[in-house]
């Protein structure tokens, strides 16, 4: 079937949920069965972790998801002048307090309803990849991309209570409206995205792709990309705004994240991507597992990996005008610009097209290769939930 044919006959369809919802069910369970008996063997994580944190979800509850819980109690810190020297919860974002704040409203507890809402939203997400798949390519193709990126091992940060699930979802529905030429809602779901975390405006420029190339006038195309990008461009700065109005410095989310050795766009590849090598460089000569593990192992590797699978994509989708590998190189190029490769591993979840390329990679070695590829995906998995325990993603 050609890939015309394809979308044709699936725009014909009603949406499938069969296969994404066996995907979410083993997937999810695996992690929660994985974090259950972990969290009791191995403790919580070593910073510890909120009250509000159940023992039996200690390792899905540690690291930033004490940040988020802390704004949705307190609010945002209002002492600011360490911002960047000192650990704040200054540089998250709102969208998952907000979420918290609602479990709070319905007197449910707020960290257990974000990780439900998250985990929901995650199977909204696989839903709508098998939608945009089954289009491109194929039931058969869909079947597969569905599992793989559901088994994908920094799928388990889907399943915590942080931004992954909700802005991937909020991702995955935009570029669905996009191609259904619905704007205003595209738009919509860009403008939430763009709450989640700063890649989150990512997605309004992947709508804006998407609009220009739907082609005519000009000056149709400007003002059509001009409509689609305000929703988002509006958000952000009514949240940075508050931030201005509330706390002083409407620069707070930026300026604060130096305190994770994060620096300013660009500028950041020259001030603190030396000093991280530098720091895995003597890690190895030290033979220092711990300092190798997360720099090196645990997001390091993983970069490599969405780099091959990003010269894929482009060879696959026909060069680098096209609206999926512009989206996918942004996603991964911002947070690096930054200059550090921790959380990259998590972060390229958001590049959700270069599941694709996986996809055909694991077609290409044929039956041998897709079952061992998956069996080892959800090994890395279970591994991902322990070394949570270790180490924040």
């Amino acid at each position: 079937m050609t890939a015309g044919r394809a979308q044709e006959v699936a725009r014909r369809r009603p949406v499938q949920w069969r296969e994404p919802l066996v995907a979410w069910a083993v997937t999810r369970g695996l992690i929660l069965v994985a974090t259950v008996v972990l969290s009791y063997a191995l403790g919580v994580p070593h910073l510890g972790v909120d009250p509000a944190v159940p023992r039996w979800l200690a390792l899905l509850g540690g690291w930033d998801t004490s940040w988020y819980l802390d704004i949705a109690t307190r609010g945002y810190d209002d002492y600011t002048g360490l911002a960047g020297v000192l650990f704040t919860n200054l540089p998250f974002f709102p969208l998952v307090p907000m979420v918290m704040k609602v479990g709070i409203a319905l007197h449910v507890n707020p960290f257990v309803f974000a990780v439900a809402v998250n985990n929901v939203a995650f199977l909204g997400a696989l839903v709508g990849i098998h939608r945009l798949s089954a289009e491109r390519f194929g039931a058969a193709r869909a079947r597969l991309v569905v599992w793989a990126f559901a088994a994908f091992p920094p799928s388990v940060y889907a399943s915590m209570a942080y931004t992954e699930a909700l802005t991937l979802a909020m991702a995955v529905g935009a570029a669905i409206l996009a191609q259904h030429r619905r704007w205003g809602w595209a738009a919509s779901a860009a403008a939430v995205a763009t709450l989640g975390r700063p890649p989150g405006v990512l997605v309004a420029l992947l709508v804006a792709v998407f609009a220009w190339q739907a082609g005519g006038p000009r000056s149709a195309q400007v003002r059509r990309v001009a409509l689609v990008m305000a929703p988002a461009a509006l958000t952000l700065a009514g949240f940075l705004a508050a931030m201005q109005i509330t706390r002083g410095a409407w620069d707070l989310p930026f300026v604060a994240q130096a305190a994770w050795r994060r620096g300013p766009l660009g500028i950041g590849v020259l001030t603190y991507l030396p000093v991280e090598i530098g720091d895995a460089v003597r890690a190895a000569f030290n033979l220092d597992v711990v300092g190798l593990w997360a720099p090196v192992v645990r997001d390091g590797l993983p970069t490599l990996g969405y780099a091959f699978l990003l010269r894929r994509l482009w060879r696959m989708e026909g060069g680098w005008r096209n609206p999926w590998f512009i989206y996918s190189a942004a996603v991964l190029a911002l947070p690096l610009s930054s200059g550090s490769f921790e959380s990259m591993t998590r972060f390229g979840l958001m590049a959700f097209p270069l599941v694709w390329p996986a996809a055909e990679w694991m077609d290409e070695g044929g039956e041998r290769r897709r079952t061992w590829v998956l069996v080892a995906s959800l090994v890395l998995c279970v591994i991902a939930v322990g070394e949570m325990r270790i180490e924040g993603p």
